[in-house]
């Protein structure tokens, strides 16, 4: 009996902390702001809950993770540019000076600031203030 209990509890835990695909309107109304602001004209191709986010995926393939909350977690292009009117202006700016022949295609919010890459497969990481940490090349 005891197994079964352990058993059953096992799987209603994978349950709980599984992706569930649920509509756009599920988005927190911040969520929903964004994508409509930044990416205009793009329509929402799937929304995934789980525990302590929602991943959606656009309809040109762009994927972008949001808090529970709504607020941004990171937004990859796949390999094609996103807009970067989100983020303030200096990190923007200094991040596209160590590769100015480059594009950002994905920015992840990081602790400490974000975290750039670009589609000649450098990342650059920077402060909340824009100031450049480093920068790797992304093998």
């Amino acid at each position: 009996m005891k197994l079964k209990s352990a058993l059953c509890a096992l799987i209603f835990a994978g349950f709980a902390y599984a992706d569930m695909v649920v509509g756009p309107n599920a988005l927190p109304q911040n969520a929903q702001n964004f994508i409509q602001t930044y990416f205009k004209g793009v329509q929402i191709g799937l929304v995934k809950q789980d525990m302590d986010s929602f991943d959606v995926v656009l309809n040109d393939g762009t994927e972008i993770d949001f808090f529970i909350n709504g607020e941004w977690k990171d937004v990859d292009g796949k390999y094609k540019a996103i807009p970067t009117g989100f983020l303030p202006p200096a990190a923007v700016a200094n991040a596209r000076a160590t590769q100015p022949n480059a594009q950002i295609f994905q920015v992840d919010r990081e602790p400490y600031g974000f975290k750039f890459k670009f589609n000649n497969q450098m990342e650059v990481y920077t402060d909340m203030n824009g100031n450049i940490m480093g920068q790797k090349f992304d093998d």
